[in-house]
Order: structure tokens, then sequence, then C-alpha cells
């Protein structure tokens, strides 16, 4: 078992603090939904943890994978492969990237290609980082047999394939957020890190991908973090709550982040915490969580 491990992270844009003192650890085979209010940090914490973090962006802490010796759940030659460590003059230690493309998968809040690829092709690209090339990295990516399988496996499992010959500048918001995700799995990431991922979505195609999230972490050994603006959606779909207030609010002893169960974590305390708002949560027998 592994997991992605996060220790006292803060970071800022110069004098603006965007995170302070966070730390949570994902497991693979958990969903996870991480909610907060705008400009509390989300996209900054998911960046960070997938090292493509702006370069204008002060960080300290740790960021780190380990694995755990199965029966023992005691560390084996805990691998620690990717770790921020940011000091005064900003050193940060990480792995090549193409060895973190095949730990961690991040899906960006907005993307735009100004190629108007095939959607196979533009879904293959997320095997990019098992290809071989020269040895000094150059030319195009070989793809093996192995590569197109696992393409064509995603987007049968997403229920995608009769999107594969279509261009992704025919396609609507929502299916190329499809797209994208499908991309995204396709890299068969320990890891799967999305910023919104239910943007563009539909009313009732949103209930679907959370279920899908979810079944795919628990099912494929993934352990995903989802940047989710629904709180409803959360509670009904997420193992766990990753609560993000802004940087520098305090309560009592409430902590930089609240870290737990839906029953655990979602309470009218914890959520006036978050959001600076009242809110009122009631069991919903129809879908078995609180809302």
């Amino acid at each position: 078992m592994s997991e992605l491990k996060i220790q006292n992270l803060s970071a800022s844009y110069g004098d603006k603090i965007v995170l302070s003192g966070v730390s949570f650890s994902l497991q693979q085979s958990d969903f996870v939904c991480l909610c907060g209010p705008n400009g509390a940090g989300k996209s900054t914490l998911l960046s960070v943890m997938a090292g493509v973090a702006d370069a204008g962006l002060k960080a300290s802490g740790q960021v780190g994978w380990f694995r755990y010796d199965a029966l023992h759940h005691s560390t084996t030659g805990a691998s620690e492969i990717m770790v921020v460590e940011c000091d005064a003059k900003r050193r940060v230690s990480k792995p090549p990237r193409h060895e973190l493309a095949r730990l961690i998968a991040f899906m960006q809040q907005n993307e735009y290609s100004e190629w108007n690829f095939l959607v196979h092709d533009y879904v293959l690209q997320g095997r990019y980082a098992y290809t071989k090339r020269s040895l000094f990295g150059a030319g195009p990516a070989n793809y093996a047999a192995a590569d197109y399988e696992v393409v064509d496996k995603v987007l049968r499992e997403l229920g995608l394939s009769d999107f594969s010959q279509r261009y992704i500048h025919e396609l609507s918001g929502g299916e190329f957020q499809k797209i994208r995700l499908a991309r995204a799995l396709a890299q068969t990431p320990c890891f799967l890190l999305l910023d919104e991922p239910a943007a563009n979505l539909d009313y009732v195609y949103e209930p679907h991908l959370m279920q899908l999230l979810r079944d795919t972490a628990h099912k494929r050994n993934l352990g995903i973090l989802a940047a989710v603006h629904d709180i409803n959606l959360a509670v009904r779909f997420a193992d766990k709550i990753l609560l993000l207030p802004p940087a520098g609010r305090t309560m009592d002893s409430k902590k930089s982040v609240l870290f737990g169960s839906p029953s655990d974590i979602m309470n009218t305390d914890n959520l006036k915490y978050t959001f600076g708002v009242d809110f009122e949560c009631k069991e919903i027998k129809s879908f078995q969580s609180l809302q």
C-alpha cells in the first residue's frame, strides 16, 4: 500500500500566503474530495502535490511518497521519491518528469489545445511517460501495442469508444472534460489529482462522474483527490473529505485543514469555519448521506 503524504506545507506569492501548515495523507484506493471557498488555495495545493506549481510560488514543507509492507504496515525501504523542501533559495528535490508522471496524474482546471487532435491520439498522450525515446530524449515518442491497448480499455470503460475518431475541437466542454479524464487514467498512475473535474458537466452527468471516480479509486487501487465545489456531491460520494479554509483563518483548536470521513467532518461548525457562513446539515434518506 502506498500513500502521498503532505507535511506542514505552506505556500505564498510574495507577501500573500496561500497555504499555511497543511498536513494530510492520500492513500491508494481512497476517493477524497477537496472542498473550500474560492481563493482558499485548492488549485495551489494540487499543483504543488503534482510538482507543477507556478515559478512565482514560494513553498516550504514536504510532499513525499511512501510504500508500506502489506503485512506489518511498516515502512519498507521507504522510498520518498518526491520531496518538496524549499528554503530561501527555493531548492526543490523531485524525480525526473517521466518518473513523476508514472506516479501522479494531474488534471488542471482549464485546458485548451491549439492542435486539433483525434480523441484517440489525445488520450494516447497519457502514455508518453512509458514510451522509449532516444538517448537524449529527443525525437517522437514510440508507442507500443500495450499503450494502445490501455487507451482502448480506458475509452471503453468510460463509455467513450464512439468518440475515438472525433476531433477534440468538435467536442462540447463536458465531452472534452471526459476525454481529459480518460487521458489522465491512461497514465495508470498511483495517484490522480483533479482540479474541478465536474466543470462544464451537466446536472445529470455530475453524480455519474463522482460515482465513476469512486469506483475507479476502489477498483484500480488509485488514490484520487478531487477539488469539488458542490459539497453535497462530495459528501454523497467521497470516502474522505478535506476541508481547506483560507490561509490564516483560525478558531479555537481548529487546524489549517480538516480531514476525515464525511460523517466526522461535515458538520455545521466545520463548514462555517471553512466557508465563513452558516450551514444546516440534514440526513437525506434517498441519498443515504448528509446534505
